[in-house]
């Protein structure tokens, strides 16, 4: 398999025959692998990864997203994993549900206990707390 680093840092350079052994030992739940010392993300047609050093923060997001059902307007919830380093945002891939979601934060911790996973404050969340 041939993988593409998602961050340019010197923790992410082993070879494809090193990680293809990594990728296949790991644990994936739907685009997202998750195996001793590195994150694989299917993305398109590529396979990222990352170290869990070079991450500075792996969180998971929730969007409320509108929805036009058969019955009427509703919501839906998705979720998302983003993958930082340099206080930027490297990727967001979508999780298959809540559930998934969950389990793989908490694998996630498991294999990288140090690793930053809490979410950001969203600056308009900020905004709501200076008025009130």
């Amino acid at each position: 398999m041939k993988f593409t680093p998602l961050y340019a840092s010197e923790l992410n350079n082993e070879t494809d025959k090193s990680l293809t052994v990594r990728y296949e030992a790991g644990h994936t739940i739907g685009a997202v692998t998750v195996s001793e010392g590195y994150l694989f993300i299917k993305k398109g047609l590529r396979r990222y990864y990352i170290a869990y050093e070079a991450a500075q923060k792996i969180f998971r997001r929730v969007r409320r997203l509108h929805a036009n059902i058969c019955c009427g307007d509703g919501d839906i919830e998705v979720d998302y994993l983003v993958v930082m380093a340099d206080d930027r945002e490297l990727i967001e891939v979508t999780l298959p549900g809540r559930k998934a979601a969950k389990q793989l934060m908490e694998e996630i911790r498991e294999a990288a206990p140090s690793l930053d996973t809490t979410a950001p404050v969203r600056a308009d969340a900020e905004d709501e707390e200076e008025a009130v």
